[in-house]
């Protein structure tokens, strides 16, 4: 949708408080203005700033980021209108616009404008799956925006009124009413009179819920990408690149990786095995569940368990349980439970890994500016390369197969587990209509 033009966001700590005192020269009769800090507990709290290509702090959208923080609807957290207005402002650039562009018409203006390339940029049932946001996303960014004006109203920083309209509204139904006493359904409304609610009438142009199936959701490596990122693993530093390639064949959730156990590790005889079955117990249900790890890769965590580099994090570890432990301290952890141990001792937290595999990515798009997985898109890699590898084997169908990657997925229900087996089962249709195509095509050819 939008380049990135230099517009950026930078991290900064606010005195949220904090007053500016005017002092006026009597001499010259200058006026300079002097900010005077709270000292008040609590005050300080962290913000972001847009700064543009030159790295000036971008007005007025980084000051309502401020505002935010403070006030009667005060926020925690910032970083979700700060990504919307981040992408509002680029967009500015792009088209050549400011946020001052209204006209007496809201579909003229900057903010229906912008709702209609984010609209277009939105997954629905019907797109092509290479749209940027997901429909739940670019609302709260459109609402972000439309707050950002409602605000500079507010404060008179850009007043709108006849001439200068952001949006026009409209009154709509909300909840079940019906006022048809024939209708056949009509026990079950609300015998109430209907409650209206004014909603903008760019909001109404988006969809009212997100229509696309879970299955088009999902987004395995395809081989080719999955070699890729295997190879650039190797940039990291260990353990990472072994926890990674444990997540992608074995489906853990980041979590679980990062509570990946030590137990039963190193004492299974794997003696003729293809994979090792290995039971984890710190999962997303926090039930129990055996999952599958290929032989060469328990191998390697083997070899990990016993390195050096571990044995000497390892002892950090110990030390610190010791220590938690004769000062009453409690802890759900016990000496020797966690197998991929940090340089401090501790475990590896999941934003730390995260931001590992955004490290790969980056390096990855360097070369291959196509290549864009989330690290979640291991789960889906390891589903669907299960699934087409059990069905050639097996000679069984995709739904033979739900109960048996239920388990090993660890999912509550096989509702879950189904949007796996619609995708290959809709993946394997494609490459049949495809083979089918190529043939009639060779025959055409051949005929000619």
């Amino acid at each position: 949708m939008v380049r990135d033009y230099g517009f950026r966001l930078i991290n900064v700590d606010v005195d949220t408080l904090a007053k500016i005192q005017f002092h006026t020269e009597q001499e010259t009769g200058e006026i300079t203005p002097e900010l005077l800090p709270s000292n008040k507990p609590g005050a300080i709290k962290k913000s972001k700033l847009i700064l543009d290509p030159d790295g000036c702090i971008v007005y007025p959208q980084s000051l309502y980021l401020i505002t935010k923080l403070r006030g009667e609807n005060k926020v925690e957290n910032v970083d979700t209108i700060a990504n919307a207005l981040l992408l509002y402002t680029r967009w500015l650039h792009k088209s050549g616009l400011t946020y001052k562009h209204l006209t007496e018409f809201e579909e003229e203006g900057a903010p229906w404008m912008f709702a209609t390339d984010l609209i277009k940029n939105t997954r629905h049932i019907n797109s092509t799956q290479n749209e940027a946001y997901a429909l739940k996303t670019s609302k709260t960014y459109m609402r972000a925006v439309l707050k950002f004006y409602t605000w500079m109203h507010r404060t008179r920083i850009l007043r709108h009124d006849s001439r200068r309209v952001v949006c026009e509204y409209s009154d709509v139904k909300v909840g079940n009413y019906s006022g048809s006493q024939h209708d056949s359904l009509s026990h079950t409304y609300s015998q109430s009179k209907p409650n209206m609610k004014s909603v903008s009438n760019i909001m109404l142009r988006f969809p009212r819920s997100d229509s696309t199936p879970p299955e088009k959701k999902l987004k395995p490596m395809v081989y080719p990408d999955k070699l890729v990122f295997e190879q650039y693993l190797e940039l990291l530093k260990p353990p990472f690149p072994l926890m990674f390639r444990l997540a992608i064949n074995t489906g853990l959730r980041i979590d679980e990786l990062a509570n990946f156990p030590q137990a039963n590790i190193g004492e299974i005889d794997i003696q003729g095995l293809d994979v090792v079955p290995v039971t984890i117990k710190k999962t997303k249900f926090g039930k129990p569940r055996t999952i599958e790890i290929p032989v060469d890769i328990y191998d390697e965590l083997e070899i990990y368990l016993y390195s050096d580099q571990r044995m000497k994090n390892m002892k950090k570890r110990k030390e610190k349980l010791e220590e938690a432990f004769k000062n009453g301290e409690k802890t759900d952890t016990y000496e020797g439970d966690l197998l991929f141990i940090s340089n401090r001792g501790s475990g590896y937290k999941t934003n730390s890994l995260e931001c590992h595999f955004s490290t790969v990515r980056k390096e990855i798009r360097k070369d291959y500016p196509d290549w864009y997985y989330r690290n979640h898109d291991s789960r889906s890699t390891f589903a669907t390369d299960w699934l087409e590898s059990e069905k050639f084997n097996r000679k069984v169908g995709f739904d033979f197969l739900m109960d048996e990657l239920k388990h090993l997925m660890g999912h509550s229900s096989t509702r879950t587990t189904e949007k796996y087996i619609k995708f290959c089962n809709q993946k394997e249709s494609q490459l049949a209509v495809a083979k089918k195509k190529n043939s009639n095509i060779r025959k055409d050819h051949n005929d000619g």
